[in-house]
């Protein structure tokens, strides 16, 4: 047995093992991407069999074995792409089986002008087609994953790898050009042995980063328990409940600080319902026919109907709901909360100016939104009833594109203190006397399971700016 032989032998082991070990961590709770990975196990333990039996000459490099190990090696590849593509994205499984029919009529093509064409564009067909698969996989895992899953570390590695396969093809490509050609059959020389090599390096690799994604990555929107992620589960699944334990606390705490001013804002409506119910009863005593009767009617109308939908409000704000996703027109939402805010502003003397440019649609939970305006809000006007501003003013914006919304509250006051702006949304990170530290960090956490992000920064001109960014529904047009 040569060392060609050997190589291939331990690259087949190492694959069969490899898969075997996969599927047993999967088994029945598979997904497309471990599919399309078992497949290219597959594939590529099945050619290095063969390469192993023709290199020991069991078996004659016919032109059938040939083209099905041309067919085998490229399958192998295709499986690798698309189970990165994937990971994060529900593909129609015609796509993957055009792939693997195309890549078969390839080999035999190859097979059929092999004696017309001659070995080095063989050995240069094949070494570009494998340069091209191994392109378009970086390409996906460079360009084409999303995040969060992007920024996993392990996907960084693989793409590493995959560019390394990339400059493997090229060196295949210009080993066609030898005077002896770099191919892996035919009484391979010792330069074919050193690419194999690297290539076998490059494989494994590959294979263990992929691993490591699936132990520390877990699909939010499909996720499946295996064996390999299930520690991580049982984190993740631990983190929400806390995660849920904390926003229903601090709802009620975000609200607390309101309630002295809401007594207030409450006891108006009830105290001209009071005034007007008496007037109309004065009139009615008297049988009068006095029209001011009938507009008394109407303001205990107009109050009843403003104290219902605070109330409403208010009711919905506490509601300790499940989480439930549906599609919010922010205008409205925004317009609740100022409702409920209105009261804290107009005794601490603070102007509110709106400034609403567009009326996008997010698909999000309204209570968990809520309560992210809700903070931001509470702590502007904290920062404006501590400083000495004579002129208080909260500014709220609303913009959209096709893509993101933005919102963005600002005020006049005194600013984040540098040393606290890169923190400020740490856990237990706060400036304000008897405060948990809890509710920026909700914030935070709250708008990354929207797939949003809120970031802080001071104005040149004085005081601060919240902005908060969250992808447009995609069905809102």
């Amino acid at each position: 047995m040569n060392s060609f032989a050997t190589l291939a032998l331990v690259y087949a082991i190492f694959t069969i093992v490899s898969s075997a070990l996969l599927y047993a961590s999967f088994r029945k709770k598979m997904d497309d991407s471990v599919v399309y990975f078992l497949i290219s196990d597959f594939c590529m333990a099945s050619t290095c069999v063969i390469l192993v039996l023709t290199n020991i000459q069991y078996i004659a490099n016919s032109p059938f074995i040939l083209g099905l190990s041309n067919f085998t090696s490229l399958a192998a590849e295709v499986g690798i792409m698309f189970s990165m593509l994937s990971l994060s994205n529900k593909l129609d499984k015609k796509w993957s089986f055009a792939a693997f029919l195309f890549m078969a009529f390839i080999a035999a093509c190859i097979e059929l002008l092999r004696q017309q064409v001659g070995l080095h564009t063989t050995v240069l067909v094949m070494a570009f087609l494998y340069t091209t698969l191994f392109a378009i996989t970086f390409y996906i895992c460079k360009f084409r994953i999303p995040e969060p899953l992007a920024s996993n570390q392990f996907v960084r590695i693989f793409t590493l790898f995959e560019l390394g396969m990339v400059l493997y093809g090229f060196v295949r490509i210009l080993g066609a050009f030898a005077a002896s050609p770099v191919t892996l059959r035919f009484e391979p020389n010792n330069l074919a042995v050193i690419i194999f090599s690297i290539y076998i390096v490059m494989g494994a690799f590959r294979y263990m980063s992929y691993i490591g994604l699936r132990i520390t990555w877990v699909d939010p929107e499909r996720p499946t328990q295996n064996r390999l992620n299930e520690p991580l589960l049982r984190v993740i699944e631990e983190k929400d409940r806390l995660l849920s334990g904390l926003i229903a606390s601090n709802r009620v705490i975000g609200i607390s600080t309101l309630a002295s001013s809401l007594s207030h804002q409450l006891s108006q409506p009830l105290t001209a319902i009071a005034l007007r119910a008496d007037t109309t009863r004065r009139s009615l005593v008297r049988e009068g026919k006095d029209p001011g009767m009938i507009a008394s009617l109407d303001e205990i109308s107009h109050q009843s109907t403003k104290l219902a939908e605070l109330v409403q409000n208010l009711r919905r704000l506490f509601s300790s709901k499940s989480v439930e996703y549906a599609p919010i027109h922010l205008q409205k939402m925004i317009d609740e909360i100022l409702e409920i805010v209105n009261p804290s502003l107009a005794s601490k003397k603070i102007v509110l100016h709106k400034n609403f440019r567009d009326d996008p649609v997010v698909y999000g939970d309204s209570i968990q939104l809520q309560q992210v305006l809700i903070n931001v809000l509470n702590n502007a006007i904290d920062a404006l009833d501590s400083c000495k501003t004579s002129d208080k003013l909260i500014s709220i914006g609303l913009f959209a594109n096709d893509k993101l919304v933005t919102i963005e509250i600002k005020d006049n006051g005194s600013g984040i203190h540098e040393t606290l702006l890169p923190t400020i949304f740490d856990l237990y990170k706060t400036t304000k006397e008897g405060g948990l530290g809890v509710g920026l960090w909700l914030c935070k956490s709250i708008m990354e399971s929207h797939h949003g992000n809120i970031t802080a920064f001071n104005v040149p001109s004085g005081g601060a700016i919240f902005r908060i960014e969250m992808p447009v529904h995609p069905n809102s047009n």
